[in-house]
């Protein structure tokens, strides 16, 4: 057995993988602790008035920071595989181009309409107002892409997790600091605000420093990326980036639907616990999401693990038996930490939430199922990805979350928060379609592999 794990700890992607899942861990306690604080600072009113201004954002600024970011690591990674160094320059600065052509476009939004949307369905312009305050943040994600790119797209995971894990704590300290001074929902979107600027000033100090790393790995100078911005292509990034953005709303962005349904449910209206509710229900979010992180290490490690090996001419077909180890692997321990989370959440909610946040472990009950179903497809991305499928990939989940969708809001409108945590929870485990389809593309591969192997002329046949 000893044996066993020292040759597993020998492999690269099991080492990154550790490394990553460390800094997943602070990063998820931080936000934790962060949830905690905003609770017992504000209150179950204003944390959800918080949160509902944070899921409009979440859905305002998804496709910028949910798909550029993973698009140019897969195609930095491949580039530094191949030792392209012009490819290397316009993966960094098309991602640049379009993260901030974006971002300007997002924010002009969100101004302009954020606090109409509020008014109307909260009857609360100023949850508009924090929202799209939030959403300048957006500039700063693109700036701190840079340092996301080249660390995890040249397998640097102690730099990233080094990186991640100083930004989380930054984070924290200026959240604590904002609602300890008695400054309110207000305070702690500036924090925010604040915190991203200086993770964006932090990301360009982490570049520097892989630049006098290895020579191999070392990206290009800063200044290089930035001449390279207004004439780089980005309709390669755009296809993938945007593509990739709509397949992970079934497990990012649905979930936070609820956030932004509870406050307009009528009968919460009249009895004035449409916010408390919110609160209550963005608490399990967290709590279910904190769970996810289980899988935050192996999915930010598979995919510049896969480009790799695709930029030194391995074929993906090959790659089949590495994809189902993962997802067994991850699948069964998602599994089993779903379920020992449940008495452990309940001590959560109840001890450390304190009064008022009862409700929220019933929420996460039903939220948590879906945790069960999520290991087993953390490769699904990455298999679209490389194997040029993503158009097929989203076409499947627009479908499945066009059900899921519908769900969760006759869900909200017939049971209320409950309805829609069931719904939610159920939404995570849609993707298992997926991985059929996986499953016979690798078989069709695999025998179509096998035809060219006996009609090719010289090759011994069986």
């Amino acid at each position: 057995m000893r044996a066993a794990f020292q040759k597993l700890g020998q492999r690269r992607f099991v080492r990154d993988t550790l490394v990553l899942q460390i800094s997943t861990f602070v990063t998820g306690g931080s936000y934790l602790i962060t949830s905690v604080l905003t609770k017992r600072y504000l209150g179950m009113d204003d944390l959800g008035r918080w949160n509902a201004a944070r899921a409009i954002f979440m859905f305002a600024y998804f496709l910028v920071t949910a798909g550029v970011v993973s698009a140019a690591i897969a195609r930095y990674s491949a580039a530094v595989g191949r030792g392209d160094r012009p490819a290397c320059v316009n993966a960094l600065a098309s991602m640049l181009k379009l993260g901030l052509v974006a971002s300007v476009c997002v924010i002009a939004l969100a101004f302009a309409f954020a606090p109409r949307f509020a008014e109307y369905k909260y009857d609360d312009a100023d949850v508009g107002h924090f929202a799209a305050l939030l959403c300048v943040s957006g500039l700063f994600e693109v700036v701190r892409g840079l340092a996301v790119v080249v660390l995890q797209g040249t397998r640097q995971m102690r730099a990233y997790s080094w990186f991640d894990v100083t930004s989380s704590l930054l984070r924290l300290g200026l959240v604590y600091g904002a609602l300890e001074s008695g400054w309110g929902v207000p305070g702690v979107v500036w924090a925010f605000l604040v915190h991203m600027a200086l993770a964006g000033a932090l990301a360009l100090s982490f570049y520097r420093r892989a630049q006098r790393g290895d020579p191999k790995l070392a990206p290009p100078p800063l200044r290089e990326v930035f001449a390279a911005v207004p004439r780089s292509s980005v309709g390669h990034i755009f296809g993938i980036s945007y593509l990739m953005a709509l397949n992970k709303g079934i497990n990012i962005l649905l979930p936070q639907l609820g956030t932004l349904l509870i406050p307009t449910l009528q009968v919460l209206k009249d009895s004035g616990q449409a916010f408390k509710q919110t609160g209550a229900y963005s608490i399990a979010y967290v709590l279910q999401w904190g769970v996810g992180l289980m899988l935050g290490g192996v999915t930010q490690a598979l995919l510049p693990a896969l480009g790799f090996k695709l930029g030194r001419d391995v074929p993906f077909e090959k790659m089949g038996g590495t994809l189902r180890r993962v997802s067994l692997i991850a699948g069964c321990v998602m599994v089993a930490a779903t379920l020992l989370s449940v008495p452990v959440m309940y001590f959560v909610v109840h001890s450390i939430y304190g009064e008022g946040a009862e409700d929220a472990f019933r929420y996460y009950v039903l939220l948590t199922c879906g945790n069960l179903f999520l290991g087993f497809t953390c490769i699904v991305d990455a298999f679209y990805i490389y194997s040029g499928q993503l158009g097929l990939s989203v076409a499947i989940n627009l479908a499945l979350g066009a059900v899921a969708a519908a769900g969760i809001y006759f869900g909200g409108v017939r049971y209320g928060p409950i309805g829609i945590s069931a719904a939610a929870g159920f939404a995570d485990a849609l993707p298992l379609l997926h991985l059929v389809y996986i499953w016979v593309w690798f078989r069709r591969a695999k025998a179509r592999s096998a035809a060219a192997t006996l009609n090719t002329p010289g090759l011994p046949h069986d």
